[in-house]
């Protein structure tokens, strides 16, 4: 069995921000909190860092199109402009895009595929993945509910699907969706 709890946080997540309201409640805060409780606790300290990592395209389409894909990919851009995105995003349930939108999910979702992969053989008794965007509404062919990608179901899929040496028995997923983080829970 591996060593403590393995845990993916880069900062870079905290490029994705609404450009229209501030205090959206998904926003990069929910992020920076956690990982201030962390530390503040002591348990960053007693956490393996374990590096973020970009999903790749192969990881993606196990869950998504490539029509899907390849416009979470191409939002950020430059061509699509603030307006641009500000009409994507009115296609789609409770999103919203910056010029920061596809590192921050492409780095959330590989980031949950890395974890995800280190506990199935064994590096770490547990993990944590403090990622954002969220990523567990999001359907094959669209965001949904501030999730741009689905880390989760792609994070499962590359688990059982993938060339992955796992342990025994496959590691259990879990959501925890942290509207808001209270410190005084981790003791």
């Amino acid at each position: 069995m591996g060593l403590g709890v393995g845990l993916v946080y880069d900062k870079r997540m905290c490029a994705h921000a609404n450009p229209y309201d501030p205090s959206h409640p998904e926003k990069p805060a929910r992020l920076t909190s956690i990982v201030e409780c962390l530390n503040s606790s002591g348990a960053l300290q007693r956490c393996v860092r374990v590096e973020a990592r970009e999903a790749t395209d192969e990881e993606l389409a196990s869950v998504h199109t490539h029509k899907h894909i390849a416009i979470m990919r191409a939002v950020s851009s430059r061509s699509y402009g603030r307006e641009g995105r500000a009409a994507l995003a009115r296609r789609y349930s409770s999103i919203y895009f910056n010029e920061g939108s596809t590192e921050s999910a492409l780095l959330a979702a590989g980031s949950t595929i890395e974890l995800s992969i280190n506990v199935a053989e064994n590096k770490f008794q547990a993990g944590a993945a403090v990622v954002r965007p969220p990523g567990h509404h999001a359907e094959a062919d669209a965001a949904m509910g501030f999730c741009l990608f689905n880390n989760v179901g792609i994070a499962a899929h590359v688990l059982v699907h993938g060339k992955v040496r796992v342990s025994l028995s496959l590691p259990t997923i879990a959501v925890d969706d942290i509207g808001s983080f209270n410190c005084c829970t981790l003791s």
